[in-house]
């Protein structure tokens, strides 16, 4: 019964508020994992959180890329995207992952809606230039940076209290559709929503200070020591992707991003309604110790309001 004092502190602290998760598709692959991860959410809801949903489809896209007769290629954790790679992400997206996690979710009590991120153009984004990498120039093809968002969608679901639920791909703002990274995409819409949290459920436990230790786990990080490991370059592949979505939000106004595991069992309960937390928690402030060891005392949700990227926060 202790613990669900503590858990209740928590709880009403987090009543009523907005937090965006995003879900890697390789948390997804397997019935037993969505269903696990279908039910945290569902006790989140049920304490009043106004959840969003975004998911990747990272592992689902390769298998059917493989199947269309392309080899699946990622360069320093981004994947390259060619139009037959395009094709298979909208198919694993939102004709597999999407529809799949919407019925868990909802056969779990927590009633949900799929969207693409290009209805409505919640996400638009724009051709990814040619970029540096550590294997030189790359031309990532049919890859898109978010540009604008819309939460209207978004906000009109949560307000009739349904879960929204978004996939990729985004709207070119053309017709067309660009493949845009899932950690980026809930980056930018916990900004637009001024939402309290984001939180990037990932297969790893949270951030570590040795990406080869698994029981390296870093509790808690400021921004300051995120952008120290990466020049460290202990954030490497997925992980470093994730940290330049870690700093989108906490510099577009999200107070608090945390990092958990999406494959340990009730890790997201854990980290969200117990003081010692299970994965990482990363805010602004700055602190020498670790930020999960004290109880987090969460700051006011901003307005909601369309925001194009790169204009808020500044």
């Amino acid at each position: 019964m202790i613990d669900l004092y503590r858990a209740s502190e928590y709880a009403r602290l987090h009543h009523g508020k907005v937090m965006v998760f995003k879900v890697g598709g390789s948390c997804l692959a397997k019935p037993g994992q969505r269903a696990a991860f279908a039910r945290q959410i569902s006790v989140i809801a049920a304490f009043g959180v106004r959840v969003v949903l975004v998911h990747g489809a990272g592992p689902q896209t390769g298998v059917i890329q493989e199947m269309l007769g392309e080899t699946p290629k990622k360069v320093d954790g981004r994947r390259v995207t060619t139009q037959t790679g395009l094709r298979a992400l909208r198919m694993a997206s939102m004709g597999e992952v999407n529809g799949a996690l919407c019925a868990c979710l909802t056969s779990e009590g927590a009633a949900a809606v799929g969207l693409c991120a290009a209805s409505a153009n919640i996400v638009v984004a724009k051709r990814r230039p040619p970029m540096e990498t550590s294997e030189g120039t790359v031309d990532f093809g049919e890859v898109g940076d978010v540009v604008q968002v819309n939460p209207g969608p978004i906000l009109a679901l949560a307000d009739a209290g349904y879960i929204p639920v978004v996939g990729p791909p985004a709207s070119d703002g053309a017709q067309g559709f660009f493949n845009v990274n899932a950690d980026s995409v809930a980056a930018e819409l916990a900004v637009a929503l001024g939402a309290d949290k984001l939180i990037l459920v990932s297969d790893t436990p949270g951030i570590l200070s040795d990406p080869k230790d698994s029981q390296s786990l870093i509790s808690a990080l400021s921004l300051a020591q995120l952008e120290s490991l990466e020049a460290q370059g202990a954030l490497q592949g997925g992980m470093a992707v994730k940290a330049a979505s870690m700093r989108t939000a906490l510099k577009g106004g999200v107070p608090r991003v945390h990092v958990v595991s999406g494959l340990a069992p009730d890790a997201l309960l854990g980290e969200l309604y117990t003081t010692q937390g299970t994965g990482t928690l990363v805010s602004n402030e700055s602190t020498e110790a670790p930020l999960a060891t004290a109880p987090i005392t969460d700051l006011p949700n901003k307005p909601h309001k369309p925001h194009t990227v790169g204009k808020v926060g500044k």
